[in-house]
């Protein structure tokens, strides 16, 4: 129980060390700005008021997505294709490094 106790006195050391901290800090600002001197918050952002309806929006979203929407087969087919070529790619640059190396290797042993 005396291990509790005493990790949290440490812990209460530690949070009024910080809260000094912050005292002097906060003393610091209102040292270099006095209190009509404090600078001036930014502008608020006001959202315009916008003429377009959720359906108008949806309906534009809706003409976006339908210009790039493609079926699941069109896809998958050119998934396929890609990764098939992509294999006969891998497997030629392999036979032509190996190819490279018995050359060079035999050629190297005359």
């Amino acid at each position: 129980m005396s291990d509790r106790s005493d990790e949290l006195r440490r812990q209460r050391d530690v949070l009024r060390g910080h809260l000094a901290w912050l005292e002097r800090e906060i003393a610091e600002e209102a040292a270099r700005h006095p209190e009509g001197a404090l600078p001036e918050p930014p502008p608020r952002l006001v959202q315009p008021h916008s003429s377009v309806t959720a359906s108008d929006a949806d309906r534009d979203a809706e003409a976006i997505l339908a210009e790039f929407r493609r079926s699941a087969p069109a896809v998958e087919s050119q998934t396929k294709r890609g990764c098939i070529l992509y294999f006969a790619l891998a497997i030629v640059i392999l036979a032509a490094l190996g190819g490279a190396f018995v050359f060079f290797y035999a050629k190297a042993r005359r």
